[in-house]
């Protein structure tokens, strides 16, 4: 499962860290709870154009997903409720989710779901 550095594309990535209790302008709590994200971080990595027969194979009848990225770092943190920029400005919402993690000895596989964001 190792990516050859000519075959790797740019993506940007960000991590949950958790939930946070909303406040109004008073500083009041509202009651409602908004996820908390990490810093959005480069990662080089390889991207499949399309879902193929290699990623139906690591992720089993699992079909919920548009695109799949393989790392050879077996210490990637991205997990299953990261946030994807690909092929988009960082500056916008994000257009792809996690939806699933393979991993094996060699590297990791990950499954994207593409999600427009307003």
């Amino acid at each position: 499962m190792r990516t050859l550095n000519r075959n790797k594309r740019e993506l940007y990535y960000a991590l949950y860290l958790g939930e946070t209790n909303d406040t109004d302008a008073n500083g009041d709590l509202t009651g409602e709870i908004s996820p908390d994200y990490g810093n959005i971080t480069r990662l080089d990595c390889n991207i499949s154009a399309a879902v193929g027969s290699e990623a139906v194979s690591a992720f089993g009848e699992f079909t919920n997903y548009s695109r799949a990225i393989v790392v050879s770092d077996i210490d990637c943190p991205i997990d299953e409720n990261s946030l994807i920029w690909f092929g988009v400005s960082t500056t916008g919402a994000h257009n792809y989710i996690v939806t699933k993690k393979a991993d094996s000895k060699n590297g990791l596989m990950y499954a994207l779901k593409e999600v427009r964001v307003r």
